[in-house]
């Protein structure tokens, strides 16, 4: 078309050449609006945060004058990628501690602890989080042995990479005031039969005769606490000063930023983070979107009972997280039928019925989403049934049970019945599957992971990472939910694809979907005119792209509100 030709047409149709002012140009692109249509368009406009309009690429271009144009040079444009589940600011405080994450053994454990100790000698704590036994070739939990002799003076507390369990020196054992009688609702602490007294403070506990007669006399913890006894040491980790606190959430931002994050929902925060959170984001220096989750507490219940929700911007308040049994890794869900290598233990409760009903009406009567951990298939009924009671059947308050990892195939039901929406993280099922088997036996394992089963109770899933617990990239949770497949492409064919879901399925997984679970789906979760231009930039048509294709990709560019972040 001439230049003439093409004054004249815009002329006859009324719109002068670049008449309309814009923020934020986005053409040449590939643009997966996720709408009810799936409409995939070329170009679109931005102005004060929000979309003003999509299209063809020469029509937006002709129509905008805009202060700044992106060329996605063909590239695939998302609704911003979402967390439906993860810990955004203990990811954030992990990165200043000592990073135990793909550990192949104690020792490696105790050489990293020991590098970290040198360079940080200022820290009276040694904190540190990601080991997991299940990696190592014996998969038995640690002992203290050793962090006694390396360290007999400084404290040490290093969690297992779920943070349902951890190990303990007896410096750190000692200042929680932990000893072989110490017995904790819903929490563990394991110990082991010894002929050594070894701490004046233990006492002989009741014994059967035969381990007397066998010469062990003495019992005392091996350093292994599991789900509440780790929760003694929860004052170490609140007491991180402002300074700690704000690069944590900074360091965090950074890094989900980088993989297409534009909203994080973060399970399980006090008073006193959410608040910093927010004054952060009013100074302007954190941009990410944060849902977060209150932490079970009373003193935040009574907090937000009196101040009630919160939705700005960038950062809703108006759930609870609860913990109803603790991970399948370290034994600590609760399951209907004994551990298939542990067949005196169903798991633990971590609190009781009574508490959970309460917390329940306390949620309802104060307009607040009730959203409660539940790994193993006795946890997941117990909740089920007590959320029934109080939602009384169908309803708009988007209760959730987060993890639904072991569901009762006469379970599942219940989720449709009562409105209940399963949040999920795919790389659980890929990251658990080649020691899953080994803890619930070969047919309770079949409804593991079930996520295809479980998106056909309500007809959607809110999909995560629960990062720092797995990885913090969503295109990880797409491969795991499509492939069912971890990253380094295990196992052949994938894991249990029965339960595999569609691309689609898992792209509204991390986008609208998750946007629906957290009462935002009028500003997010797809590209629509007046949503907020939230939107990530990926190399390669996720639906399209081959196994092989799917485990090169990467995020290129990443905005909020029209703003490029990364």
């Amino acid at each position: 078309m001439t230049r003439s030709l093409l004054f004249l047409l815009l002329l006859a149709t009324g719109c002068a050449f670049r008449s309309e002012p814009a923020d934020l140009v986005v053409h040449n692109a590939r643009i997966h609006t996720l709408d009810e249509a799936n409409t995939v368009a070329q170009a679109m406009a931005i102005r004060d945060g929000r979309i003003i309009e999509i299209g063809p690429e020469r029509q937006i271009l002709n129509k905008y004058a805009a202060t700044e144009t992106f060329d996605a040079a063909g590239r695939s444009v998302y609704p911003g990628f979402i967390d439906g589940h993860c810990h955004f600011f203990g990811y954030g405080l992990n990165k200043q501690k000592v990073d135990l994450q793909g550990t192949k053994s104690w020792a490696e454990v105790l050489e990293r602890t020991v590098a970290y100790a040198k360079a940080h000698p200022e820290k009276t704590w040694i904190l540190g989080r990601g080991w997991d036994q299940n990696l190592w070739d014996n998969k038995e939990f640690p002992d203290k042995t050793e962090l006694d002799r390396l360290f007999p003076d400084r404290p040490v507390l290093l969690q297992r990479v779920d943070g349902h369990a951890a190990i303990a020196n007896s410096t750190a054992l000692h200042h929680a005031g932990i000893t072989a009688n110490t017995r904790i609702a819903g929490g563990q602490v394991l110990g082991r039969f010894t002929t050594t007294k070894g701490d004046t403070s233990w006492t002989e506990p009741a014994m059967v005769a035969e381990i007397r007669q066998m010469g062990y006399p003495f019992w005392e913890p091996t350093g292994v606490l599991v789900d509440n006894a780790v929760s003694v040491f929860q004052t170490i980790f609140d007491e991180a000063d402002e300074a700690t606190k704000r690069k944590a959430l900074l360091d965090a931002q950074a890094d989900c930023f980088a993989v297409g994050l534009t909203m994080v929902v973060d399970a399980g925060l006090d008073v006193g983070t959410i608040e910093l959170i927010r004054r952060m984001q009013q100074e302007g220096v954190l941009k990410m979107r944060v849902y977060a989750m209150v932490a079970d507490a009373p003193d935040n219940l009574a907090h937000f009972a009196k101040a009630g929700p919160i939705a700005d911007e960038r950062l809703w308040v108006r759930s609870v997280k609860v913990y109803a049994d603790g991970a399948l890794g370290s034994r600590g869900a609760l399951l209907k039928a004994p551990y298939s290598d542990q067949h005196d233990h169903h798991g633990l409760q971590l609190a009781s019925r009574e508490h959970f009903a309460e917390v329940a009406q306390w949620c309802k009567q104060h307009g607040f989403q009730m959203n409660t951990h539940c790994i193993g298939d006795s946890a997941n009924k117990l909740l089920l049934d007590v959320y029934a009671e109080v939602l009384g059947g169908t309803n708009d308050l988007r209760w959730r049970i987060e993890h639904a990892q072991v569901v009762s195939p006469q379970d599942r039901p219940l989720f449709a019945q009562y409105s209940i929406i399963p949040s999920v993280q795919p790389t659980h099922a890929t990251s658990d599957g080649p020691w899953a088997g080994d803890r619930l036996g070969p047919e309770r394992v079949t409804h593991a992971y079930a996520y295809k089963d479980l998106l056909g109770t309500l007809g959607l899933l809110a999909l995560g990472t629960d990062f720092p617990v797995e990885g913090i990239d969503p295109l990880q949770t797409y491969r795991s939910a499509v492939l069912r497949q971890a990253a380094g492409g295990w196992p052949e064919g994938g894991y249990q694809t029965n339960n595999a879901l569609s691309p689609l399925e898992t792209l509204r997984g991390i986008t609208i979907w998750n946007a629906l679970a957290t009462f935002t789906e009028a500003d997010l979760g797809t590209i629509e005119v007046g949503k907020r231009a939230d939107l990530t930039v990926v190399d390669r048509d996720l639906a399209t792209s081959t196994p092989e294709g799917l485990r090169k990709a990467k995020v290129v560019a990443t905005f909020v509100n029209g703003e490029r972040v990364f």
